[in-house]
This record gives structure tokens, C-alpha cells and sequence, in this order.
């Protein structure tokens, strides 16, 4: 990934670091281990809701 889209993709998230910190004078090593966490954050939350969806009986359509 490059250096804006991950600074773009820590922007979109509901993440706080923004507003504390100046995105541009991050490291690289600093906006990799952001990303990672916001990822991890993101796998965690997924999972709870998967976990949760009822299973359903596959159907088909002749459309």
C-alpha cells in the first residue's frame, strides 16, 4: 500500500488518531503498525458478527 492510501484509510476509519497526531509527520514504520491495528480491530469486530448470522437454507433462482 502506499504512504496516501494509507493515510487515507486511517481518515475514513472511525479511528481517533487524527486528532492528536499529524498524519503526514508519521513514519512509515508508525503508519504500517496503524494500519495493522486498525485491521486487527476491524477482523475482531467481523468475526462477533459473523458469528452471529443465522445460517439459511441456499436457494436458487431461474432468472
Amino acid at each position: 500500500m502506499s504512504r496516501a492510501y494509507k493515510i487515507s484509510l486511517i481518515l475514513k476509519s472511525r479511528n481517533s488518531l487524527p486528532v492528536y497526531k499529524d498524519l503526514a509527520k508519521l513514519s512509515d514504520m508508525e503508519l504500517d503498525e496503524q494500519v495493522r491495528c486498525m485491521v486487527r480491530r476491524m477482523r475482531a469486530n467481523e468475526s462477533s458478527i459473523i458469528a452471529r448470522m443465522s445460517l439459511r437454507q441456499p436457494t436458487f433462482s431461474l432468472n
